[in-house]
């Protein structure tokens, strides 16, 4: 068609091309520009039909609309593991968590909640879903205690995964605005309960000492009586052992810890770097220790490994003696942890305050110092009753 030819109102020439507009409420709107007058001609009227039947929705806006839609369907594309990747990445940036939590929580993620809930997008999961898998993560059967009932699987999914979900809720990654979390499982003991306590005689602490190798022998006594946990006994070295000749000045610092989890040497746990008081009986063996198995370096570890002296020994050897010592001792369920609960217990026994205790465990939670008060309340019982059968029998004699 020639450029003489008229054209229907709406439509006018455009490079070749057709260009069409439409009045509506004052407004002219640009309905686009076609190749062909049959195509202008059909898009006008369909816009004239929205207009009669009060649908029209400008072109302009209606992009915006699609464009806002391609947003939201592409920020809720977002799946479970794509956000826990993410979270993860920022927390392990965040100089204040610490690394092994991190890797814990990783593992958790990748071994327990991911594999199957990991590729549904955040806006998809519900309290329902989440419930059956926490159930189905119950139901399974412990790996480490093969015949108990409940394992320690599911509190530590549900604890990892509350925490991943509600940074997404806070971020509104995802789309997800909200999440109510099901009531999750506690914990629940899956290790059988040593029948003995979870508490040592100085005479076991003793024996499972003597049975431990001539180099790792110091770390019973020590884990023991300066109440350390096992990545405190590991980080030890040479210069965290001062005035050990003067039993009033004999003093650990316990400044650094062997961090299995984060795979290095970080700082104690929760911030409980400090100085405590050696007992004057453990001296003696540990001045024999520093002189016999340990470097002169101030840096050289206290437990090194006997054919690479120097060279820190790892948890792994460690765990193999420690094994081997508790069984001969008659404790084949004492665990390593437990010598620090008894050296604490026996400290709360001699009436430590609760600020004592807290320095010398080096707790950050006060609930966990209190534990140990139950000592002190048990010791008190048991001298006022020596103390009651004392009076009587002198009254009544």
């Amino acid at each position: 068609m020639s450029k003489a030819t008229k054209l229907p109102r709406g439509i006018s020439h455009y490079r070749g091309r057709y260009r069409v507009r439409l009045f509506v409420d004052g407004y002219q709107h640009a309905l686009g520009v076609y190749d062909t007058l049959t195509d202008a001609k059909a898009a006008l009227e369909i816009a004239r039909g929205q207009k009669a039947r009060g649908t029209f929705v400008p072109p302009a806006e209606r992009r915006q609309q699609a464009k806002v839609a391609a947003q939201v369907a592409e920020r809720e594309s977002l799946t479970l593991e794509q956000w826990a990747s993410t979270w993860l990445a920022e927390m392990d940036l965040n100089p204040e968590r610490s690394k092994a939590t991190v890797v814990s929580y990783r593992s958790v993620l990748k071994n327990h909640v991911l594999p199957e809930l990991g590729g549904m997008r955040l806006v998809d999961l519900t309290p329902e879903l989440v419930a059956e898998h926490l159930a189905a993560l119950r139901a399974m059967p412990s790996a480490r205690h093969p015949g108990r009932k409940v394992n320690g699987v599911a509190p530590n999914a549900a604890l990892v995964l509350r925490a991943c979900l509600n940074a997404a809720v806070k971020r509104k990654a995802g789309g997800l605005t909200s999440f109510t979390f099901p009531s999750a499982p506690k914990h629940s003991r899956v290790r059988p309960e040593d029948v003995d306590g979870d508490v040592a005689t100085p005479a076991e602490v003793a024996a499972m000492a003597a049975a431990m190798p001539a180099h790792l022998r110091v770390a019973v006594p020590l884990a023991a009586w300066c109440a350390l946990r096992l990545g405190e006994v590991l980080g030890l070295e040479r210069r965290d052992l001062e005035h050990l000749d003067d039993p009033k000045r004999a003093t650990l610092h316990v400044r650094r810890q062997v961090n299995v989890k984060a795979g290095t040497i970080t700082p104690p746990k929760a911030d409980s770097t400090r100085s405590i008081a050696i007992p004057a009986f453990l001296l003696p063996a540990l001045r024999a220790h520093l002189s016999e198995h340990v470097g002169p370096e101030a840096d050289c570890p206290v437990l090194t490994n006997p054919t690479r002296r120097g060279t820190r020994v790892s948890q792994t050897r460690l765990d193999v003696a420690w094994r081997a010592a508790r069984a001969e001792a008659g404790r084949e369920a004492f665990r390593f942890h437990n010598l620090r609960h008894t050296g604490l217990t026996a400290y709360a026994q001699q009436g430590a305050t609760l600020a004592e205790l807290l320095h010398r465990g080096g707790h950050s939670d006060v609930s966990v110092a209190l534990r140990y008060q139950h000592a002190t309340a048990e010791r008190d019982r048991a001298l006022t009753a020596r103390l009651s059968a004392e009076i009587e029998g002198k009254r009544d004699g």
